[in-house]
């Protein structure tokens, strides 16, 4: 049993309760940081968004270096595969569930590299085992949005595998740029565009910034500490010992 005197106050530390209470308060305090590094990030990418008026237009000399500059806004002619379409499957939007559309783009601009563009958002079907049915333009569209890099470590409910489907249109979980071109042996620039809602052809395409903004991280990140400081304090108060007198008293 530590103890520990404070002037007139007298404090008893049981070693399990003070190395639990310890350990939640590190915890609390890490989550507490956390927090404002994830706020930082959101304002980071807002700023980038906010920074990158300028559009230039794709070509097979400038996508790795458009790969550098996420959320930049491109612009390229080009026509969409009719085959090789993906649905990114558990799309949310106005509480229904569908997919997002990914069509690959073709121009003598690219060339040999086939542009994946994200158009947008289609209800899904009553039965998952059926896949919605739509036609791409045969003609030329214009590819017009932001570049979105894929993430590195994406959320999936297990490994991908797009080879043991049974054909077009490809229900993935996340659009693994890599494997997918190692798998079906596409030429595939390296980055995405989300197809702006200016655009003529496309689907229901709302892309938010950021999921959660700076604010928020940073509210939280202020409840992470104040817990820690409230356990910090009713630890203390739960380790006063109280006067002897009083003891009696009671």
């Amino acid at each position: 049993m530590t103890v520990l005197r404070l002037g007139s106050l007298l404090f008893r530390f049981h070693p399990g309760a003070l190395l639990i209470t310890l350990l939640a308060i590190v915890v609390m305090v890490k989550l507490g940081f956390w927090q404002i590094d994830r706020g930082q990030e959101k304002q980071a990418i807002i700023d980038r968004y906010e920074a990158s008026e300028q559009q230039f237009v794709l070509h097979a000399d400038n996508l790795a270096q458009a790969a550098t500059q996420p959320d930049s806004e491109v612009r390229v002619t080009a026509t969409l595969h009719p085959e090789y379409v993906f649905y990114i499957d558990n799309q949310i939007h106005q509480g229904r569930a569908g997919y997002h559309v990914l069509a690959l783009a073709a121009s003598a601009d690219l060339n040999p590299y086939l542009l994946p563009v994200n158009l947008g958002w289609i209800p899904g079907e009553r039965s998952r085992a059926q896949l919605p049915n739509l036609s791409l333009p045969t003609e030329s569209v214009t590819v017009i949005g932001r570049v979105r890099l894929p993430a590195e470590n994406p959320f999936m409910l297990g490994e991908q595998s797009f080879t043991e489907q049974p054909g077009w249109p490809l229900r993935i979980q996340y659009p693994e740029l890599d494997k997918m071109a190692q798998a079906l042996n596409l030429p595939l620039a390296p980055f995405m565009v989300l197809q702006s809602p200016d655009a003529e052809f496309g689907y229901v395409r709302e892309w938010p910034v950021v999921v959660m903004t700076p604010h928020r991280h940073y509210a939280y990140a202020v409840q992470w500490f104040g817990l820690a400081l409230a356990a910090l304090i009713i630890f203390f108060v739960a380790s006063r010992e109280k006067p002897a007198a009083k003891q009696e008293q009671e």
